[in-house]
């Protein structure tokens, strides 16, 4: 198992508590999760359908208004129920023009599966085409659980697509290939170019974080990388252990966890205070004894075995609850 950076999570104090429409009537919490008859095959719908989960809420909803779609892509969409409110751009829009707002598991991931396994044959079914036709399916034949819900096909209710990261490329393309379906789509950093080696990725990460942990964490990683370049099967086995990951079989896979403290900035929020999670790193490596450290920080010792303390003590158990690192971390399965 591998987390990639994706869409972040928007929490909420509580998501089981009903929701009270702006016209005074209770909706069913934004946690509710509702079923719909998906296609297998878009290209051959006789194969049957499967269960696609979505979230929905109709909070702001006036007749006549725009419906709100997302999927957070590449995620199990459990907890992104936060895309329903105010707390977010789809929330903000829907609450401006009157809107309902819905959040759609993509196949595949999550609970929402076509085929009961993950073999060659029935990873055909994972394509782009088929997560595009299936946002086109879904808003032509569901009855959204709302007064009149049945009657707000793109025919007859403008449809807005909102999607970021994987989703925002999937919005993009959906708009090209699918015109007329969706009256607009927002894309947020939609990666729409193929690149191999995007090291450019955490070039405004290196360079907006705080300076010291910058220069830390620099230190940190042209020390790893030295490291497991080098022939020292001994120097090579402790700085695994530093982190916790010493029974890991490949180093690719120990230096690439690392990068889940880095990728922990595309989760800030402009309401993230000094205790969102990627600061609470940078303060595990540049605070001392109640001191934080220069700009160009405390140096390697220091922020290595921080940085080591940080994640084998506090970070590993969020990232990974249970689970060992191997199947965790590691990338070779």
């Amino acid at each position: 198992m591998f987390r990639l950076p994706g869409v972040p999570r928007v929490p909420l104090d509580n998501p089981s508590a009903p929701v009270v429409s702006r016209s005074g009537i209770v909706l069913p919490p934004y946690n509710t999760v509702y079923y719909f008859d998906q296609l297998i095959d878009h290209n051959n719908p006789s194969m049957g359908t499967f269960k696609q989960r979505y979230w929905h809420t109709y909070e702001f909803y006036e007749p006549g208004g725009p419906i709100i779609l997302m999927t957070p892509g590449e995620s199990n969409a459990d907890g992104y129920y936060g895309y329903l409110t105010n707390r977010t751009i789809n929330g903000l829009i829907a609450q401006q023009q009157n809107a309902s707002t819905v959040v759609l598991e993509h196949r595949f991931y999550g609970l929402s599966n076509p085929k009961p396994d993950l073999s060659v044959e029935s990873l055909r079914l994972h394509t782009i085409q088929q997560a595009v036709d299936d946002l086109v399916y879904f808003t032509k034949t569901v009855k959204l659980p709302m007064p009149r819900g049945d009657q707000v096909t793109p025919d007859k209710s403008p449809w807005i697509l909102i999607g970021g990261s994987y989703s925002g490329a999937l919005t993009s393309w959906t708009m090209v290939s699918r015109p007329g379906i969706f009256w607009a789509g927002y894309g947020s950093s939609g990666v729409v170019e193929a690149i191999l080696d995007f090291w450019e990725y955490f070039e405004p990460i290196r360079l907006h974080m705080p300076a010291n942990c910058s220069a830390d964490v620099q230190a940190v990683i042209a020390h790893v990388d030295e490291t497991f370049t080098c022939k020292n099967a001994t120097a090579i086995q402790a700085l695994k252990e530093t982190f916790g990951l010493g029974n890991m079989a490949h180093l690719d896979d120990v230096a690439g966890a690392l990068r889940n403290n880095l990728w922990d900035w595309q989760s800030l929020q402009p309401s993230t205070g000094p205790g969102g999670l990627f600061y609470q790193f940078c303060d595990a490596l540049e605070v001392k004894d109640g001191v934080n450290a220069p700009a160009t920080g405390w140096g390697l010792d220091h922020a290595l075995a921080a940085w080591g303390f940080y994640f084998k003590n506090t970070y590993y158990a969020h990232l990974c609850n249970d689970l060992d690192p191997e199947t965790c971390l590691g990338t070779y399965d």
